[in-house]
């Protein structure tokens, strides 16, 4: 079995979670992933998003810091769009996970040369 199998399959399973999930956001801030909408939402759509980070910081980076994207497809979900933002600065790799009708979470790191 190949090692991201379980992390594709628990990705994907908390993404639908969230997209079933009535997501609390009382100040209509898309970034998920943002401090102002974490302030304001409840525990359990915090929860998700947080696991959502996780799993994705663990399966969508190559140790140099870049995109893996077969990963990022592995994990395609109708109504997930899964993308790399290029305008990113120079030094770091930033992957967009927009959620229909919820908003996106941003999940980054610093990319080695």
């Amino acid at each position: 079995m190949h090692p991201h199998t379980h992390t594709t399959a628990e990705l994907r399973s908390t993404l639908r979670e969230l997209m079933a999930h009535e997501v609390c956001n009382p100040d209509g801030d898309p970034h998920l992933s943002g401090v102002m909408f974490f302030c304001a939402t409840d525990e359990h759509t915090r929860q998700l998003v947080e696991r959502i980070e996780l799993l994705a910081s663990e399966m969508f980076f190559d140790p140099c810091g870049r995109a893996i994207s077969h990963h990022m497809k592995a994990v395609a979900l109708e109504g997930v769009c899964i993308k790399r933002k290029r305008k990113a600065p120079a030094d770091e790799t930033v992957i967009r996970i927009a959620v229909q009708n919820k908003g996106f979470i941003t999940v980054s790191t610093a990319r080695l040369s």
